[in-house]
């Protein structure tokens, strides 16, 4: 008896800019970033200029969720790739950052598809080879555009009391 198998890794690397062989390409291109997103979180955080922490803070922020995302898959740890990757595609949402944000959700698809049908001690850190180089350089685009946001956005008009 002859049994063949593919490699779940050929299965599941993308070609450059594509994604995972785990799931579908999205059918339409999305913005870097949503600017009325930003412009509703100024509105709702316009009190001392809130919006602006929150955007700084979620840059600095980045880094460490994707050092989460690349610890968690390289380790084989399903629940803790599952909670690193709801965790940046939800800031990255709350922020506007809409490609990063697609490309979470892409992963997040690939991981639960990935581990349905392999063990996740393989499929998890193969996925870190699929995606964390795209994520980096997406949180890298994201930033730029984020704070270039920060510096361009109005700053808040001060009301002179004095006549």
């Amino acid at each position: 008896m002859t049994t063949t198998t593919t490699s779940l890794h050929k299965a599941s690397c993308p070609q450059p800019g594509a994604t995972s062989g785990w799931i579908s390409a999205p059918s339409s291109p999305t913005p870097l970033l949503d600017h009325a997103v930003l412009e509703r979180l100024r509105e709702d955080l316009s009190e001392y200029d809130v919006w602006r922490v929150f955007v700084q803070n979620f840059i600095t922020a980045l880094p460490l969720r994707i050092e989460k995302v690349r610890v968690a898959l390289t380790t084989g740890d399903a629940d803790g790739a599952m909670d690193a990757v709801l965790s940046l595609k939800t800031a990255s949402q709350m922020v506007g950052a809409e490609r990063l944000a697609a490309l979470a959700a892409d992963l997040e698809a690939a991981q639960r598809e990935g581990i349905r049908v392999a063990d996740p001690a393989v499929a998890l850190p193969r996925l870190a080879v699929d995606y964390l180089h795209r994520i980096k350089q997406r949180a890298g685009q994201t930033s730029y555009a984020l704070r270039t946001h920060l510096d361009t956005a109005r700053q808040p008009r001060t009301i002179n009391s004095q006549p």
